[in-house]
């Protein structure tokens, strides 16, 4: 019943707020207009052109003689008229999430027609209480990364520090931004107002190519009300657009052993590491209409050549692998400015990665390597609307997927689950003093697909004081879909013995990637159990969620602004509701509909190049994201089978028997 109302209540905000439509406003200027003598002049027409697209914004001053602008990120030129004065214009530049604060002064028409100042300072952002920082176009597209992974240029900003991903693979997306002790999953991370976090818990984000990325915005702490689902780090980025001058670029990156030092750390005279790492990137942009229609594309192609060598105590055993992890990224977008009022945008963006064998440890044997596959695509679509010179309205409609596949390199045609098209894989074998690991929880999916939609609405008043009001909503659904077959290949405990000669598991395990010739039977009299796991191996995590929020950013005086806010989020169908864990936790848990957030900050301006910034709050974060593995084992029963004497034991544990369901 409670679930319905909310539904009516995000419907009727929405409905109210149209025909417009966010993270809100990718920024906007404000200020005040006086006159030579300090007096405020109202009805003053204030026009913002975008100089790279020629995209314009227009308002007009209050009685008070304040003005809003939501705007673009970019170089802007200002310009404010009114008759019976001199036209004032300046030249700007906004970083996404910023309010700058552009105050302009007029004279009484003379002799002077435009009145002209350029080379300004940025904008210092006195309005907000938030902590973090910005990284602008420049630093995005001239300072080095290694990897050219734009999310490492975070570590510039003001609270920023890294947790490194406990990840083997080379492509794995470290480091994350992070800030409560290694809490990766309180990660949010937002492109060009679309979340697009991953929620696996597994450390990886999705990829975007660095000469897509405009510039981006790090918050650390005290973010407001119109962001949520996390208590630690948001992240939002804006991507590249066309302008009005048709350009391009492509871009070879590449990493080889020739150019890299010797590793002291590795013998006397060291060692030099290998590697031979090619990355190409291509990316264009430019005007369809001049000052209305533009677009952007890109592509980037990584591969990686690799080899890897196993190194156990049995030489037969140590093969190697040849093959060439590679990644591919596109996207393209087009930006339509139907009217000084009006707004529209429309992207899409599609990543791919592939690697063939994963890397080898001292003691695994090479049936422990698997492939890997991860995907990631989205779209979206962003209306905004101008409804007067105090009130605006965005609205975004999108969907974003991210997956990833893991499967094992060697081939087992006859494994017990066939019937359902599993192929791949091996039992864990472990003797006395040696492992024969192959991954007993593939093959393994995970696949996350969110569908939102997000209205943001602005509006703007006097009442002691100047008052920015942004309210909104925000649905989700969630469609995550994890298949985690734990133990589905089994475990072999083969300790009851001493361990077998070279000449012996060389006989029984000819071929390491064909579990089809090992001979199990074989190792029945050292076999003391077989463990199998059994039940449901899919989870689908699937579940709804909402958002309300009101945020007040309150100008009491022209030093001082208070940003007074409150939001409240609820999950519906949450999967782990239904998760049992007797005597401590019953089944069929209701939905938690308690999570009001209050949130309170300051931001006092002490002089024009100092801020004074505090404030306190509630956040709630999502759930651990990758609880769902540990939910999905909830649903997984292990089978023990104690070795009963038959001479092929190993090989057929449960005697001819099938196993349960």
């Amino acid at each position: 019943m409670r679930s319905g109302l909310l539904v009516r209540l995000l419907l009727a905000l929405t409905i109210l707020t149209l025909p417009a439509v966010a993270h809100a406003q990718e920024a906007a200027v404000s200020g005040t207009i006086t006159d030579s003598s300090g007096g405020v002049l109202p009805g003053v027409a204030v026009r913002a052109v975008h100089e790279a697209t020629g995209n314009a914004f227009e308002t007009a001053t209050d009685e008070r003689g304040a003005y809003r602008l939501a705007v673009r990120v970019g170089a802007f030129r200002i310009t404010a008229q009114l008759q019976g004065f001199n036209t004032v214009t300046r030249a700007v530049e906004l970083l996404v999430g910023q309010t700058g604060v552009l105050n302009l002064q007029m004279s009484p028409a003379g002799v002077a027609e435009t009145v002209t100042v350029t080379g300004e300072a940025p904008l210092i952002e006195t309005k907000t209480s938030s902590l973090g920082g910005n990284i602008d176009p420049r630093q995005v597209a001239e300072l080095p990364v290694n990897g050219r992974n734009f999310i490492n240029l975070a570590l510039m900003a003001p609270g920023s520090r890294t947790a490194p991903v406990a990840s083997t693979r080379e492509n794995s997306e470290k480091p994350l931004p992070d800030r409560n002790n290694n809490e990766t999953r309180e990660f949010h991370f937002h492109v060009d107002g679309q979340q697009v976090t991953s929620e696996f818990g597994t450390g990886g984000q999705p990829r975007y190519s660095q000469d897509s990325i405009a510039e981006f915005q790090f918050i650390s702490n005290r973010f407001d009300a119109t962001q949520g689902r996390s208590t630690a780090v948001q992240v939002n980025v804006i991507t590249k657009s066309g302008t009005n001058q048709l350009s391009g670029l492509f871009r070879g990156n590449f990493r080889d052993s020739l150019f890299n030092s010797p590793n002291r750390t590795i013998g006397p005279t060291g060692q030099v590491e290998p590697i031979n790492n090619q990355q190409y990137s291509t990316a264009v942009g430019g005007p369809v209409l001049r000052d209305k229609l533009h677009f952007f594309a890109n592509y980037e192609y990584e591969q990686e050549p690799r080899t890897s060598i196993w190194r156990t105590p049995y030489p037969f055993f140590n093969v190697s692998l040849e093959g060439t992890n590679n990644r591919k990224i596109g996207g393209g977008r087009l930006d339509y400015q139907l009217s000084s009022r009006m707004r529209a945008m429309a992207k899409v963006g599609r990543g791919r990665l592939w690697e063939p064998f994963g890397l080898p440890s001292a003691t695994n044997h090479p049936a422990s390597t698997n492939t890997t596959k991860e995907y990631n695509d989205e779209i979206l679509g962003q209306f905004t609307q101008v409804l007067s010179n105090r009130a605006l309205n965005e609205i975004k409609v999108g969907k974003t997927a991210f997956g990833l596949y893991n499967e094992n390199l060697t081939q087992w045609s006859n494994h017990w689950q066939r019937a359902n098209g599993i192929t791949t894989g091996s039992p864990r074998i472990t003797f006395t003093g040696f492992m024969i690991t192959g991954n007993q929880n593939h093959p393994r999916s995970l696949d996350q697909a969110v569908y939102s939609v997000r209205d943001d609405f602005t509006y703007a008043f006097n009442a002691k004081g100047r008052h920015d009001v942004r309210t909104g909503g925000e649905y989700l659904l969630r469609d995550v879909i994890a298949v985690n077959r734990r133990q589905n290949m089994g475990l072999i405990d083969a300790r009851g013995g001493p361990l077998p000669s070279a000449a012996q598991l060389q006989a029984w395990f000819p071929d390491a990637f064909n579990a089809d010739t090992w001979n199990l039977a074989a190792i029945s009299p050292l076999v003391r159990s077989y463990t199998i796991g059994v039940g449901n191996f899919v989870v689908d995590q699937g579940s709804k969620r909402f958002a309300l929020w009101a945020q007040d950013d309150w100008q009491i005086v022209n030093r001082l602004t208070l940003n007074l806010g409150v939001r409240y989020d609820v999950g519906i169908g949450i999967f782990a509701n239904d998760i049992s864990f007797p005597p401590f936790q019953d089944a069929g848990r209701p939905d938690d509909w308690n999570n009001v957030q209050p949130r309170l900050g300051f931001a006092y301006r002490l002089t024009n190049r100092t801020v004074i910034r505090g404030g306190s709050g509630i956040y709630y974060g999502d759930a651990f994201a990758d609880a769902g593995s540990a939910i999905g084992n909830t649903q997984i029963t292990t089978i023990r089978y104690e070795n009963d004497g038959r001479p092929d034991f190993a090989a057929n544990p449960t005697g001819g028997r099938p196993l349960p369901a």
